[in-house]
């Protein structure tokens, strides 16, 4: 199995290669996210550890980059100091930091190994209604983009639906046939200081859909 580390080198990146290895998972580093994009855009990865001064030295572009690859792997971010050790910032748990290390680790063991995504997404703002695959439209929930590409997309909203879950989703502006799109994540409110939503990816897209989104991406 093989993760993704963003880190700085040094200490931080030898601790976290220690742990990983100790448990037989082999680790890819790269110092930026423009890095890992550049060197391994098609290495199979089950997820990726990103050490937090990492993404606070992020530019705009690498800041999508992360978002799109968080929309799609297991992650979690981290944070060492030699007196410290590691800081697991898991917002699902709390148990210790190594705890939350090997439950991010059985979490990659069950995720199917893929490569980064070729299709970066764009900030397009559409305003969007989705409902629940077995709902009906007039149960639509409003809210709007953050970004989109011809695989998936992210909506801003308050109330965000379980991962796993399968929407049906109009971009207003686009079409009013609806996207089917199944959850990947969800980011609550007041979690993190960026707009709560989910990102999705699409499903069963038709030949008419796809040119819809090729548009919506000019």
């Amino acid at each position: 199995m093989q993760i993704a580390l963003l880190s700085r080198v040094g200490e931080v990146k030898d601790a976290h290669i220690q742990f990983c290895e100790h448990h037989g998972v082999e680790l890819i580093h790269g110092t930026s996210i423009s890095e890992l994009y550049t060197k391994f855009t098609n290495t199979l990865l089950s997820g990726f550890i990103i050490d937090v001064p990492i993404v606070l030295k992020a530019t705009g572009v690498e800041k999508s980059l992360l978002q799109s690859m968080e929309g799609i792997f297991p992650y979690l971010r981290t944070n060492w100091s030699h007196d410290t050790g590691f800081r697991a910032l898991f917002y699902e748990s709390n148990q210790s930091s190594d705890e939350n290390l090997l439950e991010f680790l059985k979490k990659c063991r069950n995720f199917k190994p893929r490569a980064l995504r070729n299709d970066r997404r764009e900030a397009k703002t559409f305003n969007v209604l989705s409902w629940p695959i077995d709902g009906a439209p007039q149960d639509a929930q409003r809210a709007y983009t953050v970004d989109i590409s011809s695989g998936g997309l992210c909506i801003a909203t308050c109330e965000p639906p379980p991962p796993a879950s399968i929407l049906q989703v109009t971009l207003k502006e686009l079409d009013e046939r609806p996207f089917k799109v199944l959850v990947r994540w969800k980011l609550e409110w007041g979690v993190a200081m960026r707009p709560p939503g989910f990102g999705g990816s699409f499903l069963d897209l038709d030949d008419y859909q796809m040119k819809m989104l090729a548009v919506a991406l000019m």
